[in-house]
């Protein structure tokens, strides 16, 4: 008994440091590497980068007036049907260092037009950095090139669309990206978002600013029951409706200098643009509507307004499966000419797989020009997967 005892007592320690090695805390992974909702996320200490890349297929059907004919048709009021690949984009986004400190980089490979013309290479589109001063989202700096914080439906990605395109206000009244510096958060519990910015004025992939002018938006949105999203289809509402209102402003002085005289200008309007725009989600159902009022002022001439607006709306027959939508679209050029508004009316059919990150459309649409006394045809149908 006395041998069995000093044994035991002089095992003891081996016994403990072999029971405390079983116990030891896993080792750290030294990075994480996953997929999630489209993206391929890749983890470490100091960085999180999440990659995507964005696909749609189209056909297009245009089909013109009776009086008009389309180049490389027999007669007039022939249409012409189209393959393309309408876009097709890599991003890269994510945090270095801090998460406070944001970035988001993204190429487009495919056309940038949205009317069936040749298919260029777009280049980049995004790049810039975010940074949040607050480190609770409320006060935010972010420069570089991205989208103007100025019309919804434009700031709303492509790939969240429940039309194939934007309405044809888009690129009249708004004009998406450009390069400069925005301050922007969330404030009041999250229920209020500002957005505060200064751009050049003439687009994307400028490499410097075409006059010594500068353009200015501010953008003030109010959420009183909680985020409702940059997608026009309802996937977030639940239990409760969603709602959101937004005002906006923006100027820019267009014109120009030319090597000609002093004074003399390629473009001449100084635009000052206010907006305003209201989405409604519930249970699947969706309403979108937006207004533009603009005043143009000219170097030479009298000023002239020029207004347009939208509506449109959607509801899911299946939910988050199969959903129908419907717009209506008009803009007037000038209000000193009488009857030259432009119109656009259309639906739209769309089945979500995976919600808008696997989805196949398709949409029908009238364009009527009163100016030129033409009303157009469209169909459409497009496949997009993001990866």
């Amino acid at each position: 008994m006395r041998s069995a005892a000093l044994l035991l007592l002089a095992c003891a320690p081996a016994l403990r440091a072999d029971d405390a090695a079983n116990h030891e805390e896993p080792e750290k992974k030294p990075f994480e590497l996953y997929w999630k909702d489209g993206e391929t996320v890749f983890k470490t200490d100091g960085l999180e980068l999440a990659l995507s890349n964005r696909l749609q297929f189209r056909f297009n059907d245009f089909i013109p007036d009776d009086r008009t004919q389309i180049p490389g048709t027999a007669s007039p009021g022939d249409g012409i049907k189209t393959f393309r690949i309408r876009r097709a984009k890599t991003q890269l986004s994510g945090w270095f260092w801090k998460p406070e400190i944001e970035f988001e980089l993204q190429l487009g490979w495919a056309g940038s037009d949205a009317t069936g013309g040749s298919a260029t290479f777009s280049g980049l589109e995004d790049a810039y950095l975010n940074w949040d001063a607050s480190k609770k989202r409320t006060f935010m700096v972010q420069a570089g090139q991205f989208k103007v914080p100025f019309g919804r439906q434009e700031m709303t990605s492509s790939e969240r669309q429940q039309f194939i395109e934007r309405s044809l206000l888009s690129g009249e009244f708004t004009r998406s990206r450009d390069v400069g510096l925005q301050l922007w958060g969330r404030v009041a519990g999250g229920k209020l978002e500002y957005r505060a910015g200064v751009f050049n004025g003439n687009g994307r992939n400028r490499p410097i600013n075409d006059n010594d002018k500068l353009q200015y938006d501010a953008r003030l949105t109010f959420e009183p029951w909680g985020s409702v999203g940059y997608s026009e289809s309802d996937f977030e509402s639940k239990d409760k409706p969603l709602l959101a209102v937004a005002v906006e402003f923006e100027n820019n002085d267009n014109a120009r200098a030319t090597s000609g005289p002093p004074g003399s200008f390629v473009t001449n309007f100084n635009d000052s643009t206010l907006g305003g725009d209201l989405v409604f989600k519930y249970k699947g159902f969706s309403f979108y509507a937006e207004v533009f009022g603009r005043e143009r002022d000219p170097e030479s001439g009298a000023t002239f307004n020029s207004n347009g607006y939208i509506v449109q709306s959607g509801f899911f027959l299946k939910r988050d499966v199969f959903e129908l939508a419907f717009r209506y679209a008009s803009w007037d050029p000038s209000d000193e000419t009488a009857d030259d508004d432009q119109n656009e009316i259309g639906g739209a059919a769309n089945y979500y797989f995976l919600k808008h990150r696997f989805k196949l459309q398709a949409d029908y649409r009238q364009l009527e020009d009163r100016v030129q006394d033409q009303t157009s045809k469209e169909f459409r149908a497009q496949l997009q997967f993001v990866f």
